[in-house]
C-alpha cells in the first residue's frame, strides 16, 4: 500500500530579458552626449539623463529548476484539496 504525501515544490526560473531603453540626454556635443550615455549605462546618476521610454524586446527562458520541496501543513493541504486526497488505496 502506497503512501502519498502532498508537498509543495520551490522551483526557481532563471530569465534573460532583452529591454530597449529611451533616453534624452542634454549635452552640448555629441561626444559629450555619447560619455554620458557611457556614464548611464555603467550606472551613474546624471541629471543630464533622462529615460522618456522602456521596451522588452524578448524574453528567454535560460533555465529552470526544482529548488526545493516541503510537506504541506494539513491547514494547507485541507485548502488546496479540500481534504480529498487524489490518491486511494
Amino acid at each position: 500500500m502506497a503512501n502519498h504525501v502532498m508537498k509543495k515544490y520551490i522551483g526557481k526560473i532563471e530569465k534573460t530579458i532583452y529591454v530597449v531603453e529611451e533616453v534624452q540626454i542634454i549635452a552640448e556635443t555629441e561626444k559629450e552626449a555619447e560619455e554620458l550615455l557611457d556614464d548611464y549605462c555603467a550606472g551613474e546618476d546624471s541629471s543630464s539623463v533622462t529615460k522618456t521610454e522602456t521596451e522588452e524586446q524578448e524574453t528567454e527562458i535560460d533555465m529552470s529548476w526544482i529548488d526545493s520541496s516541503e510537506e504541506l501543513s494539513v491547514d494547507e493541504f485541507m485548502e488546496i484539496d479540500g481534504g480529498q486526497s487524489a490518491y486511494r488505496d
